[in-house]
């Protein structure tokens, strides 16, 4: 992990992203970028040198089924839409969804049709330098029927075709609900995961507010050879001057502790 390795999830203001740089925050993240005021993004962004570190190109309420073929023209409108106002952010990834089962065709023909849309997708973006990062999200809340539900499966996938310009997005908040132990399925593809995110449990609020050990899960990540950023995708219950702090404290401890 860098340093800095944190990037703060969910920032709604131009503030916010601001506060994150003061705090030594070298990158931010949004959920969806439509409701955004995207010229005073780019301002806030570029006056206070932090990255946008991913964008995504759909919301979990309203995705594509990328198993029914029927969806794919559709899904490319939003990943090249997506990746216009990714460069113009100069936001280096795109996050995409693999949506959820479809009535009335076989599991292999899902993964097949998902991994021709893809494929499709990184073709669209050809030569941009933009990176697809492919999600898998939790069955209890927002995906009960998605086509790929666990880091396994995904990885599995993605490494039947291994294209450098879609990794995996490791959302540990989504594994653990998942009930995927530290270390399942990513420990030995780490080169397959281009980017992490994570929030505690219960609630999906910042490290430290729930149950989970995030020095000893941080360390694991470091000792595994990780060394990207992590996305902070939680609703905070604390004031950004004690989110930050915590994280970066957080940081330090997990990275002393990895190297033990």
């Amino acid at each position: 992990m860098h340093r800095n390795g944190f990037c703060r999830g969910r920032t709604k203001l131009s503030g916010s992203r601001r506060a994150a740089a003061a705090s030594g925050f070298t990158a931010v993240e949004i959920w969806d970028w439509r409701n955004k005021p995207l010229a005073d993004m780019r301002e806030a962004l570029a006056e206070n040198d932090t990255e946008l570190h991913t964008l995504c190109v759909e919301t979990w309420q309203d995705k594509c089924q990328l198993g029914d073929p029927g969806s794919h023209t559709r899904f490319l409108e939003r990943v090249r839409r997506a990746a216009e106002v990714a460069l113009n952010l100069k936001t280096p990834k795109l996050v995409v969804l693999g949506g959820d089962r479809v009535e009335g065709r076989s599991e292999a023909a899902q993964y097949d049709a998902l991994l021709t849309a893809l494929d499709a997708a990184a073709d669209a973006i050809l030569g941009s330098g933009l990176q697809l990062l492919f999600e898998v999200v939790n069955r209890q809340f927002e995906g009960p029927n998605a086509l790929v539900q666990d880091s396994r499966t995904a990885l599995g996938l993605l490494r039947r075709f291994d294209r450098h310009d879609v990794r995996f997005l490791y959302d540990r908040y989504h594994a653990i609900l998942n009930g995927e132990a530290l270390g399942w399925a990513v420990e030995g593809n780490m080169d397959l995961v281009g980017h992490i995110q994570a929030a505690d449990i219960p609630g999906r609020h910042e490290f430290g507010s729930g149950q989970i050990d995030w020095t000893n899960e941080l360390s694991w990540l470091n000792k595994a050879g990780y060394n990207g950023m992590i996305g902070i995708e939680a609703e905070p219950i604390c004031d950004s001057t004690q989110l930050y702090a915590g994280a970066q404290r957080l940081l330090r401890g997990s990275l002393l502790a990895g190297s033990i």
